[in-house]
């Protein structure tokens, strides 16, 4: 979908991760899929990942053999960590796909040390009037076409553009995030916010 710029994203995204990370200090990765970010990580040990398919585990562990991840199958919302375990918990484009985030953000709260971050990454509508209409309409129409004929897999696809179409506006998202006690530091969009950052933070 992001004809592979994804793949920068993550990597500036990693990058911000690592200056504000403390030598030594725990980090969990949520919906951590097939652990590419772990795996863009110059960092060995002390890594967490959390994801409700072990598939997704097993081929982590294949491209992150040298490592040493800790696996949890689980979601958000029933994090099975203790308080205040973690400085930097990250989720890229795993938001969408909570069933509850209030209790998915709650949950991520609880686990972080004070004054410890939460990076989040994930689509959105772009913010421009001139991208807006145009984007939604790939997203409606497009997308799922081209899973179709690429994958076999129409479902899937429109099931992507349906979460980031009903997914909460930056103002919104924000607004759930604060009221679950973080503070914002920081937003960073690309493309409009048709892909944004958010940073958090546990004070």
């Amino acid at each position: 979908m992001s004809l592979g710029i994804h793949r920068l994203w993550k990597k500036y995204f990693v990058d911000l991760v690592l200056s504000n990370y403390t030598d030594n200090e725990k980090i969990l990765d949520i919906a951590s899929g097939s652990g590419d970010i772990f795996n863009l990580l110059p960092i060995s040990k002390n890594l967490y990942a959390l994801d409700p398919v072990s598939e997704m585990h097993n081929i982590s562990k294949k491209k992150n053999s040298s490592k040493k991840i800790n696996y949890e199958v689980g979601y958000a919302e029933n994090l099975p960590y203790k308080k205040n375990f973690f400085q930097i918990i990250t989720c890229t484009y795993g938001v969408r796909n909570f069933n509850n985030r209030k209790n998915g953000f709650s949950e991520i709260y609880r686990c972080l040390k004070r004054n410890g971050y939460f990076f989040i990454m994930e689509f959105g509508i772009p913010k421009r009037d001139l991208l807006k209409s145009p984007y939604q309409n790939f997203l409606k129409y497009i997308l799922p076409f081209t899973g179709s004929i690429i994958s076999n897999d129409r479902h899937s696809y429109k099931y992507l553009a349906d979460s980031i179409i009903s997914f909460p506006n930056q103002n919104n998202l924000l607004k759930e995030l604060i009221n679950t006690g973080f503070s914002h530091i920081k937003t960073i969009d690309f493309i409009s916010g048709a892909n944004s950052i958010y940073i958090v933070q546990k004070k």
